[in-house]
């Protein structure tokens, strides 16, 4: 909850709170983001880094994750998300243990608009992929 406060604080009024499994909603949290028209500002990752302590205090109380699971389940997510029209969203890399979501094969040139309206309607039909605490994406 001290991170949802800071972002409350930081940067909207009305982040979100975390669901009762104690992980973030990212179906809210992606609202916010459109409506704010920035992903950054909703991950608190602007470039003052706002809450970035928090998040991180909030992330080591998460509880352990299952690597193969979720790997499972953000690779059923890049699955349904190109299957419903968003053709470049890349499957989840396994790196060093852990699992590296998918999505724009270029992140820092984007080739993927998530503002478009196929993008959209994907990413909401594919989200019941996402184990709980998932956002699927890079």
């Amino acid at each position: 909850m001290k991170y949802v406060q800071c972002m409350r604080t930081e940067v909207d009024k009305d982040f979100p709170d975390p669901k009762l499994s104690g992980y973030l909603d990212w179906t809210m949290i992606e609202e916010l983001r459109i409506s704010m028209g920035t992903e950054s500002a909703t991950k608190g990752t602007r470039p003052r880094q706002a809450c970035g302590a928090e998040m991180r205090k909030a992330a080591s109380l998460e509880p352990p994750r299952d690597t193969q699971k979720d790997y499972e389940s953000m690779l059923a997510h890049a699955k349904c998300m190109r299957a419903k029209g968003v053709s470049k969203f890349t499957n989840p890399q396994l790196q060093d243990g852990n699992v590296i979501p998918g999505g724009d094969p270029n992140p820092t040139s984007p080739e993927v608009s998530s503002d478009s309206s196929t993008y959209k309607q994907a990413r909401q039909a594919c989200n019941d992929k996402l184990l709980d605490g998932l956002d699927g994406r890079q």
